[in-house]
């Protein structure tokens, strides 16, 4: 594999658009996108749509919209982890050498009123937050997890989306855990503001070679290391069909790959994106990823840890810096973009090493690591 490089990334707002908005949505993320790696879609050789709505237009039929006809065109689609399924397909392609530049796109917006909830339900599975709920009282029992906990990891993730002029909830004043606390019960024990608000939008990136970047401005490409997918094996007491919450060692299978294939590891990591549509996922997803033994989340989390300052205070990432699923908004085929996203600006900031992670439907966990080049 040759060098991969993220040269530019674009996004709209996560929230609530009309049905039929999506190409609309998605010529404004490519433009930006393209825009912020300083190049054309006449540069392009191929083009990759993540999305994870039935409804929502295709990949070849936004490729028409957008004018990037005769190169390849690829669709992907892992439910919420559509966008970063999509950023693999790009990865693979110029890696090998197949593609110079690639165009990914992420997108969500149904053409009809038809919510994600509304379909997961609709294929015989109960509900999302219900299926998270059982995980939370799960480790409540086991562990002593208490609401507080979840509680804490929601707040900080509000407290990052204030931040985000892209996030579905942006709150006026810094949120507390008693605000979270009290906020509308939805399956005990999460609460509306533990939960994602689901919603539409899009993102999209540009994926390129070292030499494509170096004639673009390379100053601005961050090197995509690595990316993993891994799916579910059987376990004594998982249930493949209809799962959504899937065996939480896929998880953690996925991270190691990806820690022996870059050489890197969780002390190496400084910021860190993962499914965190119920914040009793990012609880797990500390332990789960390498940054916490079996059991400690909870202890690091009272102490203030994987939020603002953490790496200075803890040798910890910061986790959804841009407020993660919960309040940055989970668009499904979007959702990986925005991590992508996300990770290309610490990076620039300053970071020098980014996670990003997401579950599809509990069947697959897909993890990648993005590093500033030295």
């Amino acid at each position: 594999m040759r060098d991969v490089m993220v040269l530019g990334t674009g996004m709209v707002p996560s929230g609530r658009y009309a049905p039929g908005s999506a190409r609309r949505l998605a010529t404004d993320a490519s433009v930006a996108a393209l825009s912020d790696a300083g190049c054309a879609f006449a540069d392009l050789d191929a083009f990759v749509c993540g999305s994870a709505h039935p409804l929502t237009p295709r990949g070849v039929y936004l490729a028409k919209e957008l004018g990037v006809t005769g190169l390849a065109v690829l669709h992907a689609e892992h439910a919420s982890a559509s966008g970063l399924a999509a950023m693999h397909l790009a990865w693979l392609g110029v890696g090998s050498g197949a593609y110079e530049a690639v165009l990914v796109l992420g997108v969500d917006c149904p053409e009809s009123e038809q919510s994600a909830l509304e379909i997961i339900e609709g294929e015989g599975n109960l509900p999302a937050p219900a299926l998270f709920a059982m995980w939370a009282n799960r480790r409540m029992h086991d562990r002593g997890t208490t609401p507080r906990h979840l509680a804490a990891v929601a707040a900080k993730n509000w407290n990052y989306a204030r931040g985000n002029p892209y996030a579905a909830r942006r709150a006026a004043e810094p949120i507390t855990v008693e605000k979270v606390l009290a906020s509308r019960m939805i399956a005990p024990p999460l609460t509306s503001m533990m939960c994602t608000p689901w919603g539409e939008g899009a993102a999209a990136a540009v994926v390129c070679s070292a030499e494509f970047a170096a004639r673009h401005g390379a100053d601005r490409a961050v090197r995509m290391l690595h990316s993993h997918i891994e799916s579910e094996t059987y376990s004594p007491g998982h249930v493949f069909q209809g799962a959504i919450v899937g065996p939480p060692a896929m998880s953690r299978r996925a991270a190691a790959a990806l820690y022996q294939a870059t050489g890197r590891g969780p002390s190496d990591i400084d910021v860190v994106q993962v499914h965190d549509a119920f914040a009793i996922e990012e609880l797990y997803y500390y332990e789960l990823l390498g940054f916490a033994a079996d059991g400690e989340a909870e202890g690091l989390v009272e102490k203030g840890a994987f939020g603002p300052g953490s790496r200075e205070r803890f040798g910890l990432p910061e986790f959804s810096t841009h407020g993660g699923l919960i309040a940055g908004g989970h668009p499904g085929g979007p959702t990986g973009l925005a991590q992508v996203h996300e990770t290309v600006r610490q990076l620039r900031g300053g970071r020098s090493v980014g996670l990003c992670h997401l579950l599809g439907a509990g069947s697959v966990a897909i993890t990648q690591l993005y590093e500033r080049p030295s």
